[in-house]
């Protein structure tokens, strides 16, 4: 039994890809923080001249309360729908989801309504406030 537990977190961790070295050493921290500013000023340099957002408030006693569950039926029908195709940073492929979809699709389900339920009450508890920075 010990044997097949140790097993089976090994088989979890390389499928995850815990304990692999990172992809590439060759970016460092500096780098990677003056791509993102790039790339936030290309965003910002090519919206310049576009509108001012509009929001429109919800009517009043307008609430988000309950998610619809998803059904068993729907993710099977979704993991059948994805492109048969992936990348390297996929830990799994897409044609063992598809092949394993039946034996997956409860924990998914299961996982998907949970993960909802939790982000309606994270939701209702929580408060953003919004800092422009310059």
């Amino acid at each position: 039994m010990q044997s097949q537990q140790r097993q089976l977190w090994w088989s979890f961790n390389k499928l995850l890809g815990r304990g692999k070295t990172p992809l590439s050493s060759d970016i460092d921290v500096s780098a990677l923080h003056q791509f993102f500013d790039d790339k936030v000023a290309g965003v910002r340099a090519a919206t310049v001249r576009a509108d001012e957002p509009r929001f429109t408030p919800a009517p009043v006693g307008c609430e988000l309360c309950l998610f619809t569950p998803v059904t068993q039926t729907e993710i099977i029908e979704m993991v059948l729908a994805l492109p048969d195709k992936q990348c390297l940073s996929d830990r799994l492929p897409t044609w063992l989801l598809n092949n394993s979809d039946n034996v997956l699709a409860p924990f998914l389900c299961w996982l998907f309504c949970r993960s909802l339920e939790h982000l309606v009450q994270r939701i209702m508890e929580t408060i953003v406030h919004f800092i422009v920075k310059a």
